[in-house]
């Protein structure tokens, strides 16, 4: 049985195709645009590069700032570098649930006071964990921005770690783990991560684990806290319509009594490696019925590195041949997709979230794989398809880079989608501007290199497996099958 009938599957195709062709003149828009203004992505540098202001609090922290007058939103995020790279596995999700009970409340802001505010000024305030840093952050509007930096500060430096607040947290989390196992699809990453991150600093889940949580005291969130917020892994970012001197003034009396613990540089996490072959892992869900998850996940360049921007490329186009083989042409899943992460250890997944077959939905992503390695991509224009409906990637490739620069410059639409792109940049140059001429990095792309890319990382990579659901369906997945890319 296919996820459609064949009749059905035509009206999912012609939707998908009037998508895609309406994509496809949008990219033609914008490309002409850009034709018409030549230099113009040295110009949108030169733009943007000096509304971005850095000043340093009294006590080292560096606060980087991006005027931006397109909206009445201010936004600011104190990132906290280390995460999973300086927390022993016992503490796992330590630091996620003393943040979050950090955003309840503080000690001049109790939970039903802060509460109020937050909900009387529509302002948000919270907090969030990854591998490698957490950040505390502030939405609200111009208008109520002193009034919620005030609240938003006390609870970074007089945290008050309310028994209550701390069992709200603490609950909030194991909640979250016990949604995750109830999931068959959240199921799947939990024990491909278990296995690919064995050994390495990735393996500590940020968002914590049963055991860890368990035994976590609201006196081990003050410890976490006098241990681990130091000012010399703090940085801020602030986006909003406002006079840079002045909010530095701000913050300086905000936050400049954090201590700097002296705690050092966080050290960097090992790359993942390329290896030799594959391996396939499976688990029973009792939630899948007649139906499996399949991801496998392997070694990719990390931002930074010459070929990253071509292999996330490669990862998009090879995410639409994926769907015009394994979905289109067969009916076999549901939602296929490949794509790269951007972690400094970094990683990649192919994705298929729901089939019902096991025993040929390898061989269909062999098959999207084969094109791809031959050059061939999904048609982009119909006018140059070729006879087995796709196209040399030569021909499609400026179109792909369009694309693909839409999608990754999609979070400079709000204020909290730049800040994420200035922590990004801060995180791996130091330069929250740096963003910016990621535009350029992607037009240099060229077809060769991102044939190469594809051929190195998903042709030759080694990828771990892992599919979860029912067994009947599991018992017909061939191990051999999976070893490598075919």
């Amino acid at each position: 049985m296919k996820y459609a009938t064949k009749f059905q599957r035509r009206g999912v195709v012609g939707s998908l195709r009037l998508v895609r062709l309406l994509q496809w003149i949008a990219v033609l828009v914008f490309l002409s645009i850009v034709a018409a203004g030549a230099g113009a992505q040295t110009a949108f540098v030169r733009e943007n590069a000096p509304t971005f202001t850095k000043a340093v609090l009294s006590n080292g922290i560096p606060v980087y700032m991006k005027v931006q007058n397109a909206n009445r939103v201010f936004y600011i995020s104190l990132v906290l570098n280390g995460g999973s790279l300086v927390t022993p596995p016992e503490r796992a999700g330590w630091e996620k649930i003393a943040l979050t009970t950090m955003a309840r409340s503080s000690q001049h802001y109790p939970y039903e006071r802060a509460a109020a505010i937050l909900d009387r000024r529509s302002s948000n305030i919270a907090a969030a964990v990854q591998f490698e840093y957490s950040t505390f952050s502030l939405t609200t509007l111009d208008k109520y921005r002193d009034e919620l930096l005030d609240l938003w500060g006390d609870m970074l430096t007089a945290p008050s770690f309310d028994q209550a607040d701390f069992d709200k947290s603490k609950e909030d989390a194991s909640l979250a783990l016990q949604a995750m196992d109830q999931n068959p699809w959240s199921t799947t990453q939990k024990i491909i991560n278990e296995v690919y991150f064995k050994g390495h600093p990735y393996g500590v889940n940020p968002e914590g684990a049963e055991e860890s949580i368990e035994s976590m005291t609201a006196g081990d969130a003050r410890q976490w806290y006098r241990e681990h917020f130091s000012a010399d892994r703090i940085f801020v970012v602030a986006v909003g319509d406002f006079d840079p001197a002045e909010l530095a003034r701000k913050l300086d009396g905000l936050l400049g009594n954090i201590p700097d613990l002296r705690l050092g540089a966080v050290p960097k996490p090992a790359a993942f490696p390329m290896g030799p072959s594959g391996t396939l892992i499976t688990k029973a869900h009792d939630q899948s019925k007649g139906t499996i998850y399949l991801r496998g996940d392997f070694a990719a360049p990390a931002p930074g590195r010459d070929d990253y921007f071509a292999t996330a490329l490669a990862a998009r186009i090879f995410s639409d041949l994926l769907f015009s083989v394994v979905r289109d042409k067969y009916g076999a899943v549901y939602t296929p997709s490949a794509t790269i992460r951007g972690f400094s250890a970094n990683y990649g997944s192919v994705m298929m979230y729901k089939t019902n077959a096991p025993d040929k939905i390898k061989a269909y992503i062999d098959e999207a794989a084969q094109l791809m390695a031959r050059g061939r991509v999904v048609s982009v224009d119909p006018a140059k398809t070729e006879g087995d409906g796709y196209m040399p990637i030569a021909e499609a490739i400026d179109t792909y880079k369009q694309l693909y620069m839409n999608d990754y410059f999609e979070a400079v639409r709000n204020n909290a989608g730049i800040a994420s792109l200035m922590i990004r940049s801060v995180r791996l140059t130091g330069d929250p501007a740096d963003w910016l001429k990621d535009q350029a990095r992607i037009e240099m792309l060229d077809a060769p290199a991102v044939q190469k890319a594809f051929d190195t990382y998903f042709m030759n990579g080694a990828f771990l497996w892992a599919a979860v659901g029912d067994q009947a369906l599991l018992d017909k997945l061939d191990p051999a099958a999976f070893e490598s890319i075919h």
